[in-house]
């Protein structure tokens, strides 16, 4: 009797749960890319989703050739298992799923030859259905040269008031995506960087299998950079090995001259009608030869500035090197007494950026001919009041 009851009691038990059972219903495990060609040595990852009928726990396990490493990440860490839940089936959508996502990362031996291997994931929910799915990676023969540094200008040339800018490919042939870190070597005293050109301020950048991305460099001299050929390294981590890419800058020199008065006064006199001569001295103040390099007056209106050589053929840098060039400034003839503004400017030929300006303050005084006139006119004048006086003061 005893056992009549039990066995109707596990039957209704078995009855009752047997729904409960059924709605759990079966499991999928499906990605978008289940077959992928990948190179010894690297890293392939499959976004994996686990879809059933209600919200459930699956349980996670994975099989691999020896010597692989397969890891399973979800939210940042290395997981086991997941629940599914209700979400959009793609985005955008109203119709929903059941599911669950994650990631199988599979590291790929460097040891490992030409072949085809399985890597095989396992779901069980916690009703006991279960689903597989096999990733199958074809390893290749890696050729070499796979990721490289191309540019087609590498050697540039100017002056260190110049910032050299270099477009760099960065070409990825492999057969996955990678991730790169940059770096950039330039000589001391010097700012260089090299950064993804769609993303300023990254050092980072990712490159799909069989694409490229550009590079960004810039190369920055110190001010006081002598002359020469100096060396810069590009370098790219992240692929199968480091890849590195040389650039060179020749260096010309820096352009800057000073304008100034032999006695470094910036005032002078002239007379109305006269000449007089100011001496200015121009110094090359960089660390290349200027060459042509042409003075310019800006007068006031109608006068007259000449000198005795308005272009210098080359001058060399330093101080001893400087020339002496002599201004004449002739003021017209019915210029009023007074104080006038002049421009004088310096400017090379060979790199107008090396140019100086000076302001010269020239004060006017009257001709000595309009004083000897005016002079002699109060003259005549006071002799005819002295005569009128005499002849006719009596009267």
């Amino acid at each position: 009797m005893r056992v009549l009851r039990a066995g109707a009691a596990a039957l209704l038990l078995g009855l009752t749960l047997a729904p409960v059972a059924l709605a759990q219903g079966p499991l999928e495990l499906t990605t978008q890319y289940p077959a992928v060609t990948a190179d010894p040595g690297s890293t392939v990852k499959f976004n994996v989703v686990a879809i059933t009928d209600v919200a459930t726990r699956v349980d996670l396990s994975t099989t691999a050739p020896a010597g692989w490493t397969v890891r399973m990440r979800g939210g940042g860490s290395t997981v086991s298992a997941l629940n599914t839940a209700p979400s959009p089936i793609s985005e955008g959508s109203t119709t929903t799923q059941i599911a669950g996502a994650f990631t199988v990362e599979i590291d790929v031996p460097a040891e490992v030859g030409p072949s085809v291997n399985h890597v095989v994931v396992t779901g069980r929910t916690a009703a006991g259905a279960t689903a597989t799915l096999s990733l199958d990676l074809t390893i290749e023969a890696q050729a070499s040269g796979a990721v490289s540094l191309t540019t087609n200008f590498p050697n540039l040339r100017g002056s260190t008031s110049t910032v050299f800018r270099y477009n760099v490919l960065l070409n990825n042939d492999t057969n996955q995506q990678l991730t790169f870190g940059l770096e950039a070597q330039g000589p001391p005293g010097w700012t260089v960087e090299a950064k993804p050109a769609a993303e300023q301020g990254a050092t980072t950048t990712t490159v799909d299998a069989g694409s490229n991305s550009t590079i960004q460099v810039t190369a920055d001299p110190p001010a006081d950079a002598v002359a020469g050929i100096y060396d810069i390294k590009i370098l790219a981590q992240g692929g199968p090995e480091p890849v590195e890419l040389d650039l060179t800058v020749e260096i010309t020199g820096s352009y800057s001259l000073s304008l100034n008065t032999s006695d470094q006064r910036l005032n002078a006199s002239a007379t109305a009608g006269g000449k007089s001569t100011i001496d200015l001295v121009v110094t090359n103040t960089g660390s290349a030869p200027l060459a042509n390099v042409r003075l310019v007056a800006t007068p006031p209106r109608n006068w007259e500035i000449t000198f005795d050589q308005e272009t210098i053929p080359q001058i060399e840098p330093g101080v001893d090197n400087a020339v002496t060039v002599t201004a004449t400034i002739e003021p017209p003839s019915n210029a009023v007494a007074g104080d006038y503004q002049l421009t004088i400017r310096a400017t090379s030929g060979e790199d107008s950026t090396a140019t100086d300006t000076v302001e010269l303050r020239t004060t006017v005084d009257t001709s000595p001919i309009g004083l000897v006139i005016g002079i002699g006119i109060l003259i005549v004048v006071a002799a005819g009041l002295f005569y009128v006086f005499q002849r006719y003061g009596r009267r």
